[in-house]
């Protein structure tokens, strides 16, 4: 589509220029003319020769940018307006858990939320941005330089969006605190040593860094499950003392030194709930904030109600009302359920989302975001997050979660396939699993566990995952033969399914041909090991190759480590089982240990997921 800005959308040039690199929206002096105008709403109107658009915020022009290539498809002039659900809507990043996205990559995200709406972006970075004076700040980690930033946030700013710094100033600090040099500067190993001077000449450096790089009056300064503050050196130094009080103190101090450097900030609010848990829990279907713990909370930090999990939108309600006590302004933060290993979860996704933002809107929350952490290595690629933030935006622009709305949407701000990034949560589970499973992630720990001392064996027997692969790698291997902008992402997935049909059953099978002494068996599964090997060289290829067209190198070393250990394991299936096979060994010992349920409940077809690495690579101690 060849636009043509009219005089009254020159503002909008700078970003209009930027949209090219994703989408087939280009400038020309001969394009469709476009024109602009402030008003009370979005409005988009085509009349056969000319765009009009009209909006109440720089971003509304790019949404409309975006309304006016799906709808010139219809062929027949057409006027189309919308009054958002909300104030603002977000988008937070995780750049903290190994996977940095590029700036480039980060480019290609803000020109694609722009054209869905977005008001704001975030980019979480607990230690991975440069800090003066603090050399191992995000130490071979990936960090931005403060150039780096500022041009993104220039390049959000000419996108109509507003960049927002997200980092951390209590918790969450561990890759930083675990380096010697860090040692006067820990409580407990990923908990700051709140109070002390290092400590606050640290968190002003911190927020300094930010002013420099953003232009934006907000920032997140984090402060979530910090659980064990005062626990540690804390303790040793002061004596016992009580953890909100150290909280309340320490909060005050953070809201000083961001008010020094013309910063709102704002902060998850669990700790305030947390206080108030008698399981030092954040969800708790009857609590109670004590008046308090209510007056404690300074009017000029706002509070960030997180909540990924529920299905109930009365739950919503509930703690949206408990939140609105506090004098502080409220936002809230949903997942995008990108932490669960490298397949997304969707289904999981539009069944806990949509509760949340009818409570949002029916409670007069005016500020959403979403959220995509990469918990354990950021193991799904930024490619797959498009559908959940097209869903947002069109919640927030329509009121609708309706998916035959959504995927045209999404196709004409991303070129992405709806139904393709959907069907990546079929990597998690299977029809036979009873819908009361607990967020089973079947594309992680059947991945790593081991074949021959598989502690999930029991698990998934007779759960159908290999069919299931077998019938996803067909499905993907389909969608890249398109050849599009998306084959890399496809490839991998089918990739993947075919590592998996191989694998997901393996070590249950190995275990019943042992126990039958069916030595024919055992030997056709060695050789179904050693392909697997073999197709994890490949998918150790398409991951690098995926990984590196949106994250920089650090921290993919982690991946490749764990699915090297993955061929490895394999390898030496296929060597001890064949040795058994010829009667080299009399005994195979992995095999001669009973099989027990770890994440099924018995005669149940209930499954639950695990998700971190360590917790499924062996049952010995990983490191």
């Amino acid at each position: 589509m060849n636009i043509c800005l009219d005089r009254s959308a020159a503002a909008f040039r700078q970003g209009a220029a930027l949209l090219h690199t994703v989408t087939d929206i280009h400038l020309s002096e001969t394009g469709i003319p476009v024109t602009w105008c402030d008003g009370h709403r979005l409005s988009v109107r085509w009349d056969g020769h000319t765009a009009h658009l009209e909006g109440s915020c720089p971003v509304h022009f790019f949404r409309g940018l975006g309304i006016l290539k799906e709808k010139l498809a219809e062929n027949a002039p057409f006027t189309l307006t919308e009054q958002p659900v909300f104030q603002t809507l977000g988008a937070s990043f995780d750049l903290s858990r190994n996977a940095v996205m590029t700036p480039d990559a980060l480019q290609r995200m803000l020109c694609r939320m722009a054209l869905m709406g977005y008001h704001e972006a975030y980019l979480y970075t607990e230690e991975t941005y440069d800090l003066p004076g603090y050399p191992f700040f995000g130490y071979m980690r990936g960090k931005y330089s403060a150039e780096e930033l500022q041009h993104l946030d220039q390049i959000a700013a000419d996108l109509g969006i507003e960049l927002i710094p997200c980092i951390q100033t209590l918790g969450h600090l561990e890759r930083f605190l675990h380096w010697e040099s860090s040692a006067p500067l820990r409580d407990t190993p990923d908990v700051l040593l709140v109070g002390d001077d290092s400590c606050d000449r640290l968190i002003e450096q911190m927020i300094a860094q930010c002013r420099k790089c953003y232009r934006t009056h907000k920032i997140h300064v984090g402060m979530d499950e910090a659980m064990n503050l005062g626990l540690g050196n804390y303790l040793k130094r002061n004596g016992f003392q009580n953890s909100f009080q150290i909280m309340q103190r320490h909060v005050a101090r953070v809201t000083q030194l961001a008010e020094k450097y013309d910063f709102k900030p704002m902060m998850w609010s669990d700790m305030y709930f947390r206080c108030a848990s008698p399981n030092n829990d954040y969800y708790e279907d009857e609590i109670t904030i004590p008046d308090e713990v209510v007056k404690a909370a300074p009017a000029g930090m706002d509070l960030v109600y997180w909540d990924y999990y529920h299905d109930d939108e009365g739950f919503y309600d509930r703690y949206i009302k408990l939140h609105q006590q506090f004098s502080a302004p409220l936002h809230f933060a949903g997942g995008m359920w990108t932490w669960l290993g490298p397949a997304i979860d969707y289904e999981v996704f539009f069944r806990k989302s949509e509760p949340a933002l009818r409570s949002c809107q029916k409670n007069g929350v005016q500020h959403v975001m979403i959220t995509t952490w990469g918990d354990d290595g950021g193991e799904t690629s930024p490619m797959t997050m498009l559908l959940g933030l097209q869903a947002y935006a069109e919640f927030c622009y329509e009121g609708t979660f309706e998916k035959s709305r959504i995927y045209p949407r999404l196709a004409a701000c991303t070129g992405a396939d709806g139904d393709a990034l959907y069907h990546i949560s079929d990597f998690n589970k299977t029809p036979l699993l009873s819908p009361a499973s607990d967020l089973p992630n079947g594309a992680k720990f059947l991945l790593y566990q081991d074949p021959l001392t598989g502690i999930f064996d029991y698990d998934v027997y007779g759960m159908g995952f290999a069919q299931q692969y077998a019938q996803l790698e067909q499905r993907f291997s389909d969608y890249a033969q398109r050849r599009d902008a998306w084959q890399i992402l496809y490839q991998f997935y089918a990739l993947l399914a075919r590592v998996l049909k191989n694998k997901a059953e393996l070590g249950i099978s190995l275990y019943h041909a042992y126990q039958a002494q069916d030595r024919q068996s055992l030997a056709h599964l060695a050789d179904t090991a050693k392909t697997a090997a073999a197709d994890c060289e490949q998918l150790l290829e398409q991951w690098r190759t995926l990984w590196l067209h949106e994250c920089r190198p650090f921290g993919f070393e982690v991946l490749e480590v764990r699915l090297a250990g993955v061929r490895s394991r394999l390898l030496t299936t296929h060597e001890r089982v064949c040795a058994y096979c010829r009667g080299d060994i009399s005994v195979l010992e992995e095999l001669a240990q009973p099989r027990l349920p770890l994440l099924r409940r018995q005669g149940t077809n209930d499954l639950h997921g695990v998700y971190f690495w360590r917790d499924i690579v062996s049952a010995s101690k990983p490191y």
